[in-house]
């Protein structure tokens, strides 16, 4: 790999994109199971794990049953023809070099389980809208795997309704106050609020209803 890495993070939507995932195991598993909610997901193999067949079976993804190492290169050029990404998670070096070359040659996107291809899926946290990825580029999973325990500590669910909650006084503060600079600093005094925080673990409600009593507070101010 050369010394410098043109890899950058982005948030892609993945809407109708057909994503091609080889292999029914366990990495094909792991795959599909990230892909299924956000993209059209088909799962090749000969054999498929018990998850994917439950997968297939609720209509979240799509199984094609082939002899891979059978398989002739027209067959697999076609099964691949207008993916998005590919993404080979057999069992064989070979046979995933195999189908990485082939989808490089129609410049399909590939993301290679045993070497670094040209994408890089990396763990993901989700809480709510917040998203956070986060990869080694393959080059020490288990700082990888460290590195999310630790944001996992610090960012509570609590963070997907905080996000609810400042687009919801956003909307409120653009009717009642006309300058973006005092919204900006009445929403950053609000999240860094710890009463509203800890209001979350009450209800949602509790919270907004101290957040909404910060912004009366300054309007009250701002009217005298």
């Amino acid at each position: 790999m050369a010394e410098k890495n043109n890899f950058l993070p982005l948030m892609l939507d993945l809407s109708g994109r057909k994503i091609v995932i080889f292999g029914g195991g366990s990495v094909g598993e792991r795959k599909a199971e990230l892909f299924c909610g956000c993209a059209d997901t088909i799962v090749v193999s000969l054999d498929f794990s018990e998850r994917l067949k439950e997968l297939e079976a609720s209509g979240q993804i799509c199984l094609s049953r082939l002899d891979l190492a059978a398989a002739e290169d027209s067959k697999l050029r076609e099964i691949i023809s207008g993916a998005f990404l590919v993404i080979p998670a057999t069992s064989s070096f070979d046979l995933n070099r195999k189908i990485a070359d082939i989808a490089e040659e129609s410049d399909i996107l590939i993301n290679q389980v045993d070497t670094l291809g040209s994408v890089v899926i990396p763990s993901v946290i989700k809480r709510g809208d917040l998203v956070i990825g986060i990869s080694t580029l393959g080059h020490s999973p288990a700082v990888s795997k460290y590195t999310r325990k630790q944001i996992e500590s610090v960012i509570t669910p609590a963070y997907s309704d905080m996000i609810r909650l400042q687009d919801e006084l956003r909307s409120y503060l653009k009717q009642h106050v006309a300058e973006q600079r005092q919204r900006k600093a009445i929403l950053w005094k609000i999240l860094e609020n710890e009463a509203v925080w800890n209001g979350f673990s009450e209800s949602y409600e509790k919270a907004a209803e101290r957040a909404y009593a910060i912004i009366s507070g300054y309007l009250e101010n701002s009217d005298r």
